[in-house]
């Protein structure tokens, strides 16, 4: 019985492999990717491209000579607005918007592609009788939307170099 879940385990698993299957995060990245040079990014930002290029063993490079690619952020705003407003006065909704515009470089600094722009846009409830539970979700929803940014970035980056190898 052990033998047969074990066998029915690694047959799952040698599936999932074969069809492409990877863990959401997790980014398979060509060798120009595996090296970033990031210029202009905010603090969150550089967290999480740093935490997405370590899973996929690469790094952020230390000058834009010794990168594979070069990320240039030419604008990164997180603003957050008042959707609606209780009885009370305070706000209940509020919306967060996230706007990202850069450009891809490579390390001779030729542009690899035309500027891009990423927006992103939650929408949460602010219950004004549980203060420090909506502060830590709004906390949470701006990690998932840098993570986020961070993902389609890395997605562009790796079209950008397939395109210029072109």
């Amino acid at each position: 019985m052990n033998t047969s879940i074990k066998l029915i385990f690694f047959f799952s698993l040698s599936l999932m492999a074969a069809c492409g299957y990877h863990l959401r995060g997790s980014v398979a990245l060509p060798a120009e990717l595996k090296n970033m040079y990031l210029f202009g990014v905010s603090g969150d930002l550089n967290r999480e491209m740093t935490a997405m290029l370590r899973a996929a063993d690469g790094k952020i490079a230390t000058s834009p000579n010794d990168a594979g690619i070069v990320v240039k952020v030419l604008k990164e705003d997180m603003r957050q607005r008042v959707l609606s407003i209780g009885q009370t006065g305070k706000s209940s909704e509020i919306e967060l918007d996230y706007y990202l515009r850069f450009q891809f470089y490579d390390n001779q600094e030729n542009p690899l592609l035309e500027e891009q722009t990423i927006e992103l846009s939650r929408e949460f409830f602010n219950d004004q009788t549980a203060i420090l539970a909506k502060e830590a979700e709004e906390v949470t929803i701006r990690k998932e939307m840098y993570r986020q940014a961070a993902r389609m970035l890395m997605f562009r980056a790796q079209a950008a170099v397939e395109t210029h190898k072109r």
